[in-house]
């Protein structure tokens, strides 16, 4: 389940978009229905899925029998609905618990019309205090714990088994089609204040690092001028989640 800072972010970003209320909206794993009852009571045509019927998340269901839900749906598969459905598609909390990323990042792009908008959270690994921490243990700075010697297999899709690599999430959504177009800020913790010296150095780095791909092929140089400029966002760098708002070119 969303905690209730992202919950708000989403319905903020949503409700700023183009066309609201009058929007279909997809959301992929959508826990308790949280975020899609509340864009359904201000008038969004509202469509869930679900992946197990069971799943570790959903505790109260009275939300649930309010707007469709499809159960059973596999984020590593091809989803269940025709190409350019949607007017937005969320992917809230859900790629870190999944093997791979690229399927339901190219599943997301197929199925929003063109215009229309991806909006996508997860912990964010990138934040500055993650990046110190892996920089002197090793291990990122992560928000649920990650899966451990003492759970089953079974049960690793409830835990944070796949952090978002950002330039690899970047490339994806542009092979979906996708363009990001804005970073919102979620939660910025007052310990994150200690790290923003750090800002300079990281953006004097991302700008003299430049991949040799890049060197050899346009495609390659217009992709990273682009991920620099995200990856010295000041969202990056502080939120606690990583907000991501793309939209589907037409």
């Amino acid at each position: 389940m969303p905690q209730p800072f992202v919950t708000r972010a989403v319905l903020r970003a949503v409700q700023g978009l183009p066309g609201f209320p009058a929007l279909s909206v997809l959301d992929l794993s959508c826990g308790e229905g949280e975020i899609l009852n509340q864009l359904a009571s201000r008038g969004c045509r509202v469509q869930g899925t679900h992946y197990r019927e069971d799943d570790y998340i959903v505790k109260e269901r009275t939300r649930l029998v309010q707007f469709p839900v499809c159960g059973g749906v596999n984020l590593h598969q091809a989803l269940p609905f025709d190409s350019g459905l949607f007017d937005v598609v969320l992917l809230i909390e859900v790629l870190e618990h999944l093997e791979s990323h690229f399927n339901a990042v190219a599943e997301a792009g197929r199925v929003l019309k063109g215009g229309g908008h991806l909006l996508l959270t997860t912990p964010n690994i990138f934040r500055l205090h993650s990046r110190l921490r892996f920089f002197l243990t090793g291990k990122h700075k992560l928000i649920r714990r990650r899966y451990g010697w003492d759970l089953r297999p079974a049960d690793r899709y409830a835990y944070h088994i796949n952090p978002v690599d950002f330039p690899l999430l970047h490339t994806l959504l542009h092979h979906a089609g996708l363009e990001l177009k804005a970073m919102p800020f979620t939660l910025v913790k007052w310990k994150s204040a200690f790290f923003l010296p750090l800002w300079p150095l990281v953006w004097l780095a991302c700008r003299l690092t430049v991949d040799r791909p890049a060197r050899q092929s346009a495609a390659c140089r217009e992709g990273e001028r682009a991920l620099n400029r995200w990856l010295t966002h000041p969202a990056l760098l502080a939120s606690e989640q990583l907000f991501i708002v793309a939209r589907r070119r037409e």
